[in-house]
């Protein structure tokens, strides 16, 4: 049986007034079953829109980030393997004043702070919706007050 995640905050890399302004929550599980993850909080005029997703360690095989547990012996050759954002990287590295292989390295990080600032790069640039296909949305700000209660405490 899977062990439930109990996911603990480690950071809020968006503005200190998140439930106002947006923020960037990294969560850590203590159990250390799951990777770390990530909630990116968009505010609009009269709703909040919540983007969670994974931040997958990645390494570097011949110049392709592929997943951490990648191993040459599986059936297809890279590029297959390879990050679905990897035509892009040279643009998206530096949208944000990195060089391709500097992003690529922080893909690698296993510092899931570092690894969630690849993350927001990517979704910066291609979307949100392109790591998270279904957000949640909320229109009523005692729900999203209370999701975030915890983290706008600390």
């Amino acid at each position: 049986m899977t062990r439930q995640p109990n996911w603990k905050l480690l950071a809020n890399l968006g503005d200190a007034n998140p439930i106002d302004y947006g923020g960037y929550f990294v969560h850590q599980d203590t159990t250390g079953a799951y990777t770390e993850e990530v909630e990116k909080l968009f505010v609009y005029e009269d709703s909040w829109q919540v983007y969670r997703f994974p931040l997958d360690r990645l390494k570097i095989v011949q110049g392709y980030l592929v997943p951490l547990r990648y191993s040459p012996d599986w059936p297809e050759p890279l590029p297959r393997y390879d990050e679905w954002f990897h035509k892009d990287l040279d643009k998206v590295a530096e949208s944000i004043g990195l060089s391709a292989q500097e992003l690529k390295e922080q893909f690698c990080s296993d510092n899931p702070i570092i690894r969630a600032r690849a993350y927001e790069a990517i979704g910066d640039y291609h979307g949100y919706e392109n790591l998270d296909g279904y957000p949640l949305t909320f229109t009523n700000r005692k729900e999203i007050e209370a999701r975030y209660k915890k983290e706008v405490s600390e």
